[in-house]
């Protein structure tokens, strides 16, 4: 119940980790305006200002200690040669696709010696983890720093801590999430996607770190496993979201398991995170009357929260939120989220605006829904309805589900954002001429196809970073082995 804050004013935080001792922090940061790169800082927790250890030369992420407390490990690119600086100053400044990307590199920081080497890998790492011992790394290596093999072609290394060789691969296929060493170093766990035509990571995964078969934990799970930790040598915790709600629980990795019955209507939880054999975890968790907050979760009890970033929130009235199941016009069953607007509902209905989430990979919880592109709270207050469907395609009820809108671009998905607006209509909610859509990304296609092929639904559309032109994007586009494998299916 104690906050402390340990950096304050015009700062720029941008990681942070704990060291292998509890007794500090390092983070990495601009502590001055003037500074041109972040610097690696240690700061102890009880006291005492924080400490420059190490200038990287280019910005740095994933920072994470070893655990004997020696080295820190973390991701960066090459810093540039000071000459480039001045040669692009002189025009020498060409971006060339496919050979100007510098691929990302784990470097170890020697934090008695002061000195960091890159790990020599052939690759570009996107995350790791370090093994219990301290002498081996688990890091997601992609064959290239482009975005299209970061999304579809990354594996699971084995490799040493010392000079980078690869002593293992796990041979995984498809989307790829986070990842861990179990405590004892033998297995390794990962969410990632059942196939290479997946569109999202959302089955856990176990294997021997030294390779072998992996094993689903958590087979034909009709929702989406978000994240996970090791409670033991034996025991994984994990969260999953199902339909709009999240879940927490508990797998043997011998004994894979699928939970049964409706999941919990609490509030949802984004991450999780704690230490092996503690028996309570910090996660992230938000709902519909406040935003994502750090909250204490117990086995059994309750969620507790442990801050309040938001306390005004407390003295404002805020618009009424509910899960609405509706049919969609060939009789699958779907899910959406409204907000409801404040006051008396006009005869027609009220005006109303569709947002559509992206992806499609993607999905809308029963969490807190007010966002900068769509302020939900403001616009309710000033009487406007708020529906966020989740339409096939969408993840949250398995995989079969998020592969429902391949190979059919714009077809079912977005007759089911029309078929819940006319739900809403029948129910007296929403005016059939009023109503509007907006979204972004993939939200931003279902905008635009609201505005041309779809206009007699919606009296306006405001589209944001969309996809415009399919046959031009697949032309143009960086994705497109995931365009090919996880939305055409041609």
């Amino acid at each position: 119940g104690v906050s402390r804050s340990y950096a304050e004013g015009k700062v720029s935080i941008s990681d942070l980790a704990w060291s292998a001792d509890g007794s500090a922090l390092f983070f990495t940061g601009k502590l001055d305006q003037e500074m041109e790169q972040p610097v690696i800082y240690r700061m102890p927790v009880d006291g005492g200002g924080p400490q420059a250890i190490y200038a990287p030369g280019t910005g740095v992420s994933g920072l994470a200690p070893s655990p004997d407390g020696t080295r820190l490990a973390y991701l960066a690119v090459t810093p540039a040669d000071p000459k480039d600086k001045e040669l692009a100053a002189l025009g020498f400044n060409a971006h060339v696709y496919e050979e100007s990307d510098e691929a990302t590199l784990v470097w170890v920081l020697d934090l008695e010696s002061g000195e960091a080497e890159p790990l020599d890998l052939n690759g570009s790492a996107s995350g790791f983890d370090w093994g219990p011992e301290g002498e081996r790394l688990a890091i997601a290596l992609a064959p290239t720093p482009q975005v299209d093999d970061e999304l579809m072609s990354r594996d699971i290394v084995i490799v040493d801590a010392e000079d980078g060789d690869v002593e293992d691969r796990l041979g995984h296929r498809g989307k790829l999430g986070g990842f861990a060493f179990s405590p004892d170093g033998e297995k390794v766990a990962w969410i990632g996607g059942e196939d290479i035509n997946d569109p999202s990571e959302g089955r856990l995964y176990v294997a021997s770190a030294t390779g072998g078969e992996k094993r689903d934990l958590v087979p034909n799970y009709l929702g989406q496993v978000e994240d996970f930790r090791w409670l033991d040598t034996d025991n994984i915790g994990w969260v999953g979201s199902r339909g709009v709600w999240t879940e927490q629980d508990t797998v043997a990795i011998d004994e894979p398991s699928t939970p049964t019955g409706e999941p919990p209507r609490t509030p949802i939880v984004r991450s999780i995170d704690a230490h092996p054999g503690q028996p309570v975890a910090a996660v992230v968790a938000d709902s519909p009357l406040h935003p994502p907050e750090v909250y204490l979760s117990r086995p059994g009890g309750e969620l507790m929260r442990l801050t309040d970033s938001n306390p005004w929130l407390s003295g404002r009235r805020l618009a009424r939120q509910d899960v609405v199941t509706y049919t969609a016009r060939d009789g699958v069953e779907l899910e959406a989220i409204a907000i409801y607007p404040e006051g008396r509902v006009p005869r027609r209905g009220a005006p109303t605006v569709m947002v559509v989430h992206g992806g499609p990979e993607a999905h809308y919880s029963n969490g807190w829904l007010d966002r900068y592109a769509a302020p939900a709270q403001a616009m309710a207050a000033e009487g406007y309805l708020l529906v966020y469907p989740n339409y096939r395609g969408s993840t949250g009820r398995g995989v079969e589900f998020s592969k429902a809108s391949q190979n059919d671009y714009a077809g079912p998905e977005f007759d089911d954002v029309v078929d819940a607006k006319q739900h809403f209509v029948e129910e007296g909610l929403a005016d059939p001429d009023r109503t509007g859509i907006t979204g972004g990304s993939y939200g931003g296609y279902a905008s635009m196809w609201g505005a041309s092929a779809l206009t007699e639904h919606f009296a306006a559309s405001v589209a944001f970073v969309g996809v415009s032109n399919q046959i031009s994007k697949f032309g143009t586009t960086d994705i497109p082995t995931e365009m090919f494998n996880v939305h055409a299916r041609t």
